[in-house]
């Protein structure tokens, strides 16, 4: 009860093992909780540990993936291999959903003492879950620990770097390779789906073959088939009886023990059946033998009734998508065969015929996550296909991670891409001694002479700075589609070749809501560049809070490149990302702006930095 009350409590708030812990007066109580609940030692198969971090200092979308044994060797040692699986499942579905959600960071607390990450390493199944699902590890994930925390930095997923328009860890739709059952790949899902979506799920129909045909010595995948549909249609086996045919594209053979038919059976339906359905039909026998002899299965009449509810449950609860209009069920036919010995019945065969489906049958929802509602969730089969399918839709429309389930692209339509060439008449702003040229006049002298100070602080701040551009906005949070805050003075966004982009808020009211208000909206920037903008490469925000006091004097209140640090690759920046940066950032600004916007470029001479403001209404 109490593990219960505990659970709900960190559900709902969000909180820290710290956090919570004062609840519990007794101090054995406590100590079980942090160990059995907290530390997530008691995690039950299928359950994910996964959280949103909302105490983070980044501005990213956090997820919390709880206490996690890293390092080859130590995992290697890990006596439940359980818990092994499930932190290596909870690791991949938060690094898919990042990856869905416009880029993020896993945070872990390393379980394991005297872990050292350039000594240790992550582990070697983590890295084969990592490869299994990105084309190329290092263009997605970097590492980093950080006292007793790792963190996985995720960044967004990427048309241009791969042909498929969505991460998964599974499609979970199978197939028939000659002998074997696979589930297919996400590249082979996309063009099983394509195929199927331009047929619309019209059923096919087999060749007929010419009436006569060359007797030679031919054998082919058809004569296996036939030989199946005979052997299935019979009604009396003969125990020890040699078939005539062997496992093939439409035949599949398996012999599993009396005391564990039914669970097997159970767990082999939802692949084979997929298989069969999505290749080309098939037959399923359980009660032959390796060498391909009859024995058949010992059973009771309740028995064979519950096989056939367990065939018809369990093929009733595969998720299928249709193309086709009828939008009709599995097609396929359970019987048991009787086998029998010297005339007396001995037993049975179980044989399932499964027809080809004309739409797409999995065997069970594909594994591929995204964040909605600030919760962890697993695409539907429906919003998997529609992703991996249609081409204008790609993976920008994902509901946000902003804790609403709307899709961005729909709180912010596309601007068409800002002119950076055009030069209107300019003037020099005094005090500036001829360094920034602005324009227009009018909207120049109204800035900076109704905010003492702000002129300054930008000369300040844009001293260092050789190459970039300088973007003023009343409200980046409204050009977001967020929530705009009537106390900001202005926000103001660098992407230079010197550092990461920077967005800068300016206030003049003493207020502690900023920090949240300015890492929202740097969040969100992140994820648009990626999701709406099209930026490829990784990228990380910086926030920069001022407060202008009505004197004019000014304070830096919150500086995020002092509370957090990336890895190396964030903070590489070149001609080229921030060309791509500013493309970018002209497809996600609003077509109509209801506030002014200032667009500063500043340009590097042969000896001198002459930085030169555009400002564009």
């Amino acid at each position: 009860m109490a593990m219960k009350i505990m659970e709900k409590i960190r559900n709902v708030f969000h909180c820290e093992a710290e956090r919570i812990l004062y609840v519990c007066e007794s101090q054995s109580l406590r100590n079980f909780i942090r160990k059995e609940l907290l530390l997530g030692n008691c995690l039950t198969a299928g359950k994910m540990n996964i959280s949103i971090d909302l105490d983070t200092n980044y501005a990213e979308l956090v997820l919390n993936v709880g206490r996690v044994t890293l390092g080859e060797n130590n995992r290697k040692k890990m006596k439940d291999r359980q818990l092994s699986k499930q932190q290596n499942e909870n690791i991949s579905r938060a690094v898919c959903a990042l990856l869905n959600s416009g880029g993020g960071v896993i945070k872990a607390e390393v379980e394991n003492e005297d872990y050292s990450y350039k000594k240790d390493g992550i582990g070697l199944d983590l890295e084969n879950s990592f490869s299994d699902m990105l084309p190329f590890v290092p263009n997605f994930l970097d590492f980093m620990q950080n006292g007793n925390y790792f963190h996985i930095f995720v960044k967004s997923w990427s048309l241009e770097t791969s042909s498929l328009q969505i991460a998964t860890l599974s499609s979970n739709l199978y197939k028939r390779d000659v002998t074997s059952v696979k589930v297919m790949n996400a590249s082979a899902a996309l063009e099983f789906l394509k195929d199927k979506e331009k047929t619309g799920g019209r059923a096919y129909l087999r060749p007929k073959l010419p009436t006569t045909r060359v007797c030679v010595d031919v054998q082919e995948e058809s004569n296996m088939e036939a030989l199946a549909a005979d052997f299935f249609n019979r009604t009396e086996l003969n125990y020890k009886e040699k078939l005539t045919f062997t496992e093939s594209t439409h035949v599949e053979i398996k012999n599993f023990s009396t005391t564990k038919l039914l669970q097997r059976i159970r767990e082999i339906l939802p692949q084979y059946v997929s298989a069969f359905a999505n290749t080309d039909g098939g037959y399923l026998f359980v009660g032959l033998n390796e060498d391909k002899e009859i024995i058949g299965f010992k059973s009771e009449n309740s028995c064979l009734t519950k096989l056939e509810e367990v065939t018809k449950n369990s093929i009733g609860k595969l998720p299928v998508h249709h193309f086709c209009m009828e939008k009709g069920t599995i097609d396929y036919l359970c019987k048991f065969l009787r086998v029998y010995d010297k005339g007396s019945l001995c037993g049975y065969v179980y044989a399932l015929r499964v027809e080809r489906s004309c739409c797409a049958v999995f065997a069970k929802k594909p594994d591929s996550w995204h964040v909605k509602d600030n919760r962890v969730e697993p695409l539907t089969e429906k919003e998997w296909i529609q992703f991996m399918v249609d081409s204008e839709r790609v993976y920008k429309e994902l509901p946000s991670p902003a804790g609403t389930s709307s899709p961005v692209s729909q709180s912010c339509p596309l601007r068409e891409y800002i002119n950076f060439k055009i030069q209107p008449r300019s003037y020099h702003l005094p005090g500036l001694s001829e360094k920034i040229t602005c324009t227009p006049e009018t909207l120049c002298r109204n800035l900076f002479s109704q905010h003492e100070g702000l002129e300054q602080l930008i000369c300040e701040e844009m001293g260092s700075v050789t190459k970039g551009s300088l973007i003023f906005s009343r409200s980046w949070s409204l050009d977001l589609g967020l929530q705009e805050n009537n106390k900001v003075l202005c926000d103001a966004l660098l992407i230079s070749q010197d550092k990461p982009p920077v967005l800068y808020t300016f206030h003049m009211v003493q207020d502690e809501e900023f920090k949240g208000y300015s890492t929202q909206t740097a969040q969100t920037l992140k994820q648009k560049l990626a999701k709406i903008g099209g930026y490829t490469e990784k990228v990380c925000v910086m926030t920069k809070i001022f407060y202008l006091s009505p004197e004019g004097k000014t304070s830096c209140q919150y500086d995020l490149n002092l509370q957090v640090i990336y890895p190396e690759s964030y903070y590489r920046t070149t001609a080229q990302t921030v060309k791509d940066l500013e493309e970018a950032l002209s497809n996600i600004l609003p077509k109509e702006n209801q506030i002014f916007l200032f667009v500063c470029l500043f340009i590097l001479f042969f000896h001198c930095a002459r930085p030169v403001c555009f400002f564009l209404r």
